[in-house]
């Protein structure tokens, strides 16, 4: 099955809608090595957003759009609903 073509503006249109709420992001940190945990997006930027994670990070952290779109940041809702990134 053919993979659909995503956008920069549509990966930050989708993460637009999940300011504020429950999230878990997957960060591939190279080499197999992946990274868990659960945050909110707390702000949208023209090329980056931030995330705050209290229990893992307890500081704010920023992703690109392009991480999102290479794959190297996935998301999924808290409440079992998954986005499709």
């Amino acid at each position: 099955m053919k993979k659909t073509l995503e956008t920069i503006e549509s990966v930050r249109d989708k993460i637009t809608k999940l300011v504020g709420k429950d999230i878990v992001f997957y960060v591939n940190k190279g080499r197999k090595k992946f990274v868990s945990f659960d945050g909110k997006v707390t702000a949208i930027y023209p090329s980056v957003f931030t995330i705050f994670a209290p229990k893992e990070l307890e500081k704010e952290r920023s992703f690109s759009y392009t991480e999102v779109l290479c794959g190297n940041v996935k998301f999924t809702k808290k409440s079992c609903d998954s986005v499709a990134v």
